[in-house]
């Protein structure tokens, strides 16, 4: 006999959510590599500035040198004196500086602002000495510090966050979900505080970096633009965090140039982007702040500043309209079975977990009581699946962990129904869901006998087959008193 056609129906459809789980791994691999190479197999500067000092002609033989070596690579930017080339390199204004006088070349470089651009200029100022039988002298104006070798602590102080903070983002949006908009802003932004703190510290216990308030901040600021616009958009919705995770790692890591400071090397597409992501911006940040006496810093400060500002009105706005979504109540009650129209008053039960099928019935019925007299009763079932491990040893703990449950959700329901006229009363009872709830309707009918409570359950969308849900399936199976499902 063979398997009946609607068992065949469901065989493709339950590897559909795995083929898409491996697409969604395979195109997210196939992203992330091919930024990466693209932005680091052959890295070639592009308008890298540097500083001459030589005369007028040596200036234009040299800018002609450098443009058939690497065309569009270098902008020289002519400066009066070693000295005066130096300063400028201190202030950030240039990658280096090539000093040509007497027959001899001098390249200044600053191991320090990045192994890339000191490389760069090193292999280019050695092929022109070649070419033109002069020696070559290779000075570093600002070499790395002692315990920080290669200069690399820098970029890798800020990736060390980074995946941090796209988790506190996420986090925060899920277990702050239903708390008061306050509690929402406030949660990244202290995480943001702590790791600032923290991470300051042990880049100068490990790596010497020093400078720990201007580090502590900038961190602090990097962590809380990648945590709030996280925490906005899974807020909203949460696989959206994707997005966050493809601007803010996917694109930010090959856009920032990496520890070597490759950002002015990479293909067009890419460049564009460097200033504007927090990766980048905040690695730059700390580089100078530690070696270059805080020259260059603010630029890469303010667009940390955007990003954390439009992640917190993001935060706070979506926040804010969750909540008051939470607390209207519903605008108009269709006429229903066992509600008699006018004054008289009426009892309704209301099945209620804290999920949101539960919050949206216990929002329409605590609407409804604002307008009519009645008695509102909300129960929990506390249903146990297991009550212990095999053992027994861990019952107390699951017992007090089910009453910790137990609180949270009467306060939920309580918050809900704040401002209604209704009498109110809230009931754990154990046993299956629609057990409990049918066992409090019948003792609350029992207390006031004549016209029956109500049953009001939210429609759940757990399951894909059931429209409405097992729980309101057994209400209106069994149950002698009207059941509403709420949509």
């Amino acid at each position: 006999m063979g398997k009946p056609a609607h068992h065949a129906r469901r065989q493709p459809a339950r590897f559909r959510a795995h083929a898409g789980f491996i697409a969604a791994s395979a195109a997210f691999a196939a992203v992330f590599v091919a930024l990466v190479l693209s932005a680091f197999h052959a890295p070639a500067p592009h308008d890298l500035p540097v500083g001459i000092v030589a005369p007028a002609a040596v200036t234009g033989r040299v800018e002609h040198a450098l443009g058939a070596a690497v065309q569009g690579g270098f902008e020289l930017r002519p400066y009066p004196s070693q000295a005066s080339a130096t300063a400028a390199i201190g202030r950030r204004e240039v990658d280096g500086a090539l000093i040509a006088a007497g027959g001899h070349l001098r390249l200044l470089v600053a191991q320090a602002g990045g192994s890339g651009p000191a490389q760069a200029l090193t292999q280019v100022a050695s092929a022109l000495a070649a070419r033109s039988g002069q020696s070559l002298t290779v000075t570093d104006v600002v070499p790395p510090l002692p315990r920080d070798s290669d200069a690399l602590s820098p970029f890798f102080v800020l990736l060390g966050v980074l995946v941090p903070s796209l988790a506190a983002g996420s986090a925060s949006a899920m277990a702050f979900r239903r708390a008061r908009p306050a509690w929402c802003v406030a949660a990244p932004a202290a995480a943001a505080v702590v790791i600032g703190a923290i991470s300051a510290g042990i880049a100068d216990g490990v790596a010497g970096l020093g400078h720990y308030p201007a580090i502590a901040g900038v961190v602090a600021l990097f962590s809380l633009a990648v945590s709030a616009p996280t925490a906005a958009l899974g807020r909203i919705w949460p696989p959206l965090t994707a997005a966050a995770i493809l601007v803010f790692l996917v694109l930010g890591i090959p856009v920032s140039g990496g520890p070597a400071n490759l950002a002015p090397f990479g293909p067009g597409f890419l460049r564009p982007l460097d200033p504007a992501l927090p990766l980048g911006a905040a690695a730059g940040a700390v580089r100078n702040a530690v070696y270059f006496g805080g020259h260059g810093t603010a630029a890469g400060v303010w667009v940390l500043a955007a990003w954390a500002a439009a992640g917190v009105a993001g935060l706070a706005l979506t926040a804010g309209l969750r909540r008051r979504a939470a607390a209207r109540p519903s605008p108009a009650h269709a006429p229903v079975p066992g509600l008699a129209a006018g004054p008289a008053r009426v009892s309704l039960v209301v099945g209620f977990d804290n999920s949101e099928p539960a919050r949206r019935a216990l929002r329409w019925a605590a609407g409804l009581l604002a307008a009519r007299p009645g008695d509102l009763h909300v129960i929990y079932a506390d249903h146990a699946v297991i009550d212990s491990d095999l053992s027994g040893f861990a019952a107390a703990e699951m017992e007090t962990a089910r009453d910790h449950e137990a609180a949270g959700i009467a306060e939920a329901a309580a918050e809900i129904v704040a401002g209604t006229t209704a009498g109110y009363a809230f009931e754990r009872r154990q046993g299956p869901p629609a057990d409990a709830i049918l066992s409090g309707a019948g003792s609350i009918a029992a207390a006031a006998p004549g016209a029956g409570p109500v049953i009001v359950v939210g429609r759940s969308g757990q399951a894909r087959h059931h429209v409405i849900g097992s729980v309101p399936a057994g209400l209106l199976h069994h149950s002698p008193y009207p059941v509403l499902a709420i949509p």
